[in-house]
């Protein structure tokens, strides 16, 4: 299918409506994140980049509604929007239509700096309690390991709540996504500042930082999705945008952006 092609198609498709969305918009839905009272984010900065091009290559406009991550995976099955983040995996295939990778995240560690270990595999998790933001999935290797090698303390997605669990020796270890773009060292360097400026309201000693361990557990491509029965041609013309972008360099430059995320 050509790209203008797909794009007539995908226009047809708006004028038809979509999941009871504006004329000329796409309903779109993303994991929340919340603040240190609970209050929902904004959308990101590097995403809201990503969407803004596509809004200009699709001519449309993205309706973005942002809900609990435990949510999305039932909404996109119903129908009610295109979806940018849920993992891809056997069962989703079954029933969604997934883009290819828009772009990747690195699946990163983190731990006191007074605390750190070695990391290689699953198993190096053994008895540890590993904090993970409720109704996530980190992909099927974590959710075989899941109360089985390792505990998970599951919580809101709220990265200071975490954070001062972390602290506070209620988990040995969180998981954070950060773009794959970034080192270690960037991940470190972003959640000890963040720590500084969010994070007041903890006698933490002067000498105690966060760690983040040296080898992420997993990369992971981040996809849009839609329910099967609900594509008349929005993936497609996705995926033509996402290869227009990646030859170009706009997509690289769009990731690579300064980012205050």
């Amino acid at each position: 299918m050509t790209f203008r092609y797909a794009i007539a198609v995908f226009l047809l498709f708006l004028c038809c409506g979509f999941a009871h969305g504006a004329p000329g918009s796409v309903i779109l839905l993303a994991g929340e994140a919340l603040d240190e009272k609970g209050s929902q984010r904004p959308l990101g900065a590097t995403h809201r980049r990503l969407l803004a091009y596509l809004e200009r290559m699709l001519d449309v406009r993205f309706d973005v509604r942002m809900y609990p991550w435990g949510r999305l995976d039932l909404y996109a099955r119903n129908g009610e929007g295109l979806v940018l983040g849920l993992s891809k995996n056997t069962e989703r295939a079954g029933y969604l239509h997934f883009s290819d990778a828009a772009y990747a995240n690195n699946l990163w560690l983190v731990t006191r700096s007074d605390t750190p270990f070695p990391f290689n595999s699953m198993q190096d998790l053994a008895g540890k309690k590993i904090g993970a933001v409720r109704g996530y999935s980190y992909g099927e290797e974590f959710d075989r390991g899941r109360n089985r090698v390792f505990q998970v303390e599951e919580d809101i997605s709220s990265r200071s709540s975490r954070l001062k669990k972390l602290l506070s020796r209620r988990m040995d270890a969180l998981l954070v996504y950060q773009l794959a773009t970034d080192s270690a060292e960037e991940v470190e360097s972003g959640i000890n500042s963040f720590m500084a400026s969010e994070v007041k309201d903890m006698l933490v000693p002067r000498s105690l930082s966060f760690r983040v361990l040296p080898r992420p557990m997993q990369t992971e491509n981040v996809y849009f999705s839609i329910a099967a029965e609900k594509d008349r041609g929005i993936i497609a013309s996705i995926n033509d945008a996402l290869a227009k972008g990646r030859k170009s360099g706009e997509l690289a430059r769009i990731l690579k952006a300064p980012k205050p995320d």
